[in-house]
């Protein structure tokens, strides 16, 4: 009786890390690409994704020749990631510094900065930035005297709805 109860506990515990575990990665994978065409849709009105076109970050993939775009490296930096109809998102889109958008999409919660974080909106730091712009950037294309995210959030990146920039 004793071994079938310990086999019961240890069969229990194995059943609940797994479920665990399982959501741990359903949590983890809640969060997917859309695409900037779908930010577009509301952040044209404001100004953002018009003036955010003009930027190298929404060119990035086209400075890349044909073949530094099959170099994973390369793409890490110049790309945004992927769809989850397994689309490449090419360039450095909003959510490549906002996060996937699936889940803060929404009008409803865009409205609400606390609504969006909780849905997966980042709201980039120097963090964010030297995931890409860091010494590990071929020589050629570094920055003379380094990335410096204060100088760099001084020029923008993209105009910013008056609203977001009140609370900066």
């Amino acid at each position: 009786m004793k071994r079938f109860t310990a086999f019961m506990i240890v069969f229990a515990l194995v059943a609940f890390m797994a479920s665990f575990l399982s959501a741990q990665e359903k949590k983890e994978q809640k969060f997917e690409y859309i695409g900037a065409d779908k930010c577009k849709m509301c952040h044209k009105k404001d100004n953002t994704h018009p003036s955010w076109e003009e930027t190298a970050h929404a060119k990035a993939w086209e400075s890349l020749d044909a073949e530094a775009q099959k170099n994973e490296e390369c793409v890490a930096c110049h790309s945004t990631g992927t769809t989850a109809k397994g689309e490449l998102l090419t360039g450095v889109q909003c959510e490549a510094c906002h996060g996937p958008g699936s889940e803060y999409k929404s009008m409803s919660i865009m409205k609400d900065r606390v609504k969006s974080i909780a849905n997966g909106l980042w709201m980039p730091d120097s963090t964010t930035c030297q995931k890409c712009h860091n010494e590990n950037v071929p020589e050629e294309f570094q920055k003379e005297g380094g990335y410096n995210f204060a100088e760099m959030m001084k020029t923008g990146l993209h105009d910013m709805p008056a609203e977001e920039a009140e609370k900066k």
